[in-house]
């Protein structure tokens, strides 16, 4: 998953920090991490015990139909998090008629993967099922000179199980009833390159997560009449995680001292929306609707108190149609938030677009959005460090987006450009200040300010009917203002990116390649006891294949070399103890280096 949005989606950074279902950083338009809202099939899946926490290893790859980027504010139908944009992982649909694909293959990081899917109608009821299993040993995610003596475990590894399903039923043409449901059970390495022991129980690294995630949502969809429509949406998702960590001890050889066994982190978050369209006169449309959150968490390891906060929301929109404005289209909306802990909030959006000519457009948004503190910043009660607040306020934003498109074709050659801008400026930022005593701190918020802005611009062209193309460039200048005064960068966050690919897939040939770059500009991670540490600068090359092995292209075989000039590049720069002393020394994760895959998949 991660993966795939990092080589395809223009205008979004994303990178794992030691390969496959590992922790991801990702910034779309200059955002933080924890600024962008993740969905599946349009229900909220990101983490709400820890913002920042991405959930892309939740997601099983061989489901994915398309994934829907929508950039700028969202925060007027989706509520908190949707600061710079929320993306939407849209599962395979239902069909008609039997289909499906089985996937089996292995990487040299000792990985091996098998997946499936089928879909099926009968008497009226639609089927879609699906599982996959993930396993790897992995690679060595530090330089050599970094693992220190004691570490016995080198290699990252992961073992990560998905299964899960999706019914619909059609009432009548005017009503579908629709669900989903998925199962994760994953231990996911998450290394360190000094004293990192190897359990005897089931070859299990030293320091693990071992998590088991249900993820439950339905709909109703009505439409009484042409001029209304009602939507109906219920969600459900627990993240039960345990965390290990052992140890080798320096001054025993041989021996392990156990720091965790099995401490839970978890929370449960749970909601309904309404939402309702309605059509009274030509012109106008309007929506309106309410929306309910709830969510738990508690975390045993960086004590997190049991907590639980709700949220209530109402808001509106009003749009134009066609029968009023032939070329352009206009729309207006607001939304308010009462929580239980934290402060209510209120945003609002404007967003227009015109179409000069059928090839020819512009759209611009303007609009405010709102990120609400997650449980830590919360309900955090860790004496040796940290305490949460439950009377913060949420972080909030001013948003604007604008771009210009344009279409250019000739015969079967299609190219579409599109330039977009946009600006960003986020106050009462949640920050964890020293709370007097030198030793530990407190979540509040403080008048420092962030800003951002940047240009994107994006392509993609069909050059012929068997080779395609896409390229995006997006320049990012982020900054933020510190209360001693003046801007600086924001740390983690590129200065640019560009990505791009090239397909090659003629029809009359039993085969195709793809051909993708992803080239990340200069980054600067924080890093504690070091200061500002230099990182990313950085292109990475992706070369894939696919045979088909008969004429009705069920058997493919498909090769892929993934960073194939095997550049060794930092994802992210942090603090690490050494064996013998005390004096700390900057650790470097490393991104993924060459690694071959094969795989077969049949389809019928």
């Amino acid at each position: 998953m991660a993966q795939a949005l990092q080589a395809l989606v223009p205008g979004l950074f994303i990178t794992p920090k030691a390969g496959p279902f590992d922790y991801v950083a990702a910034s779309l338009q200059g955002s933080r991490t924890h600024e962008i809202l993740w969905l599946v099939d349009g229900v909220r899946i990101s983490n709400r015990l820890y913002n920042s926490t991405t959930p892309l290893d939740t997601i099983p790859a061989n489901m994915i139909e398309r994934i829907e980027v929508i950039e700028g504010g969202q925060g007027l139908f989706y509520g908190t998090q949707a600061v710079a944009g929320a993306i939407n992982v849209v599962t395979k649909s239902f069909t008609d008629n039997t289909s499906g694909r089985l996937q089996t293959g292995f990487d040299t990081n000792k990985g091996g993967h098998v997946s499936g899917f089928a879909r099926d109608t009968h008497g009226g009821n639609r089927f879609v099922l699906f599982g996959s299993k993930d396993k790897a040993t992995g690679f060595r995610s530090f330089p050599s000179n970094e693992y220190q003596p004691s570490t016995t475990d080198r290699n990252r590894g992961y073992d990560a199980q998905m299964i899960g399903g999706k019914y619909a039923y059609d009432f009548t043409e005017a009503a579908r009833f629709s669900a989903m449901y998925q199962l994760n059970d994953v231990t996911l390495d998450n290394l360190r390159p000094a004293r990192s022991s190897t359990s005897q129980a089931g070859g299990l690294a030293g320091a693990y997560n071992e998590r088991l995630e249900h993820i439950f949502s339905s709909k109703l969809d009505y439409t009484p009449r042409q001029d209304v429509q009602l939507f109906f949406k219920g969600y459900y998702h627990q993240w039960d995680s345990h965390w290990s960590e052992r140890r080798n001890v320096i001054t025993a050889p041989g021996s392990v001292s156990v720091i965790s066994d099995r401490e839970f982190w978890g929370f449960k978050d749970y909601g309904a929306n309404v939402l309702a369209r309605v059509t009274p006169n030509r012109g106008f449309e309007y929506f309106g609707g309410y929306d309910f959150q709830n969510y738990s968490g508690r975390d045993d390891v960086l004590l997190v108190a049991p907590s639980t906060e709700t949220v209530n929301a109402v808001f509106g929109q009003v749009r134009t149609t066609p029968d009023l404005l032939k070329k352009a289209t206009l729309a207006v909306g607001a939304r308010y938030n009462a929580p239980t802990h934290s402060r209510s909030a209120t945003v609002w959006n404007v967003s227009s677009r015109y179409d000069f000519t059928s090839d020819l457009f512009a759209r611009a948004s303007v609009g405010t959005a709102f990120r609400y503190p997650d449980a830590y910043e919360l309900f955090a009660i860790d004496p040796t460090c940290c305490f949460g607040n439950p009377n913060l306020k949420p972080e909030s934003s001013t948003n604007v987006n604008g771009s210009v498109g344009r279409r250019f074709s000739a015969g079967d050659k299609t190219v579409t450009v599109e330039a977009i801008g946009f600006y960003r400026r986020v106050t009462d930022l949640i920050v964890d200040v020293d709370d007097g005593s030198g030793e530990t701190t407190i979540t509040m918020n403080q008048p420092d300010v962030v800003k951002v802005q940047g240009i994107s611009l994006v392509g993609s062209a069909a050059v012929t009917s068997a080779v395609s193309g896409s390229i995006g460039y997006t320049y990012n200048r982020t900054q933020k203002n510190e209360l001693s005064g003046g801007y600086t960068a924001l740390p983690g966050l590129p200065s640019n990116v560009v990505d791009g690919s090239i397909d090659v897939h003629p029809a009359t040939l039993p085969f195709g390649a793809t051909l993708t770059v992803n080239s990340v500009g200069k980054i600067v991670d924080t890093v504690a006891g070091f200061g500002s540490v230099p990182s990313g600068d950085y292109a990475v090359v992706d070369l894939a294949g696919r045979v088909f092995l008969d004429r009705r292209r069920q058997h493919r075989v498909n090769i892929r070399l993934e960073n194939l000039f095997d550049k060794t590049y930092t994802t992210l720069s942090q603090r690490g103890i050494p064996d013998t002393s005390t004096a700390s020394f900057v650790v470097h994760n490393l991104g993924v280096p060459r690694t071959f895959h094969l795989s077969y998949a049949y389809s019928f």
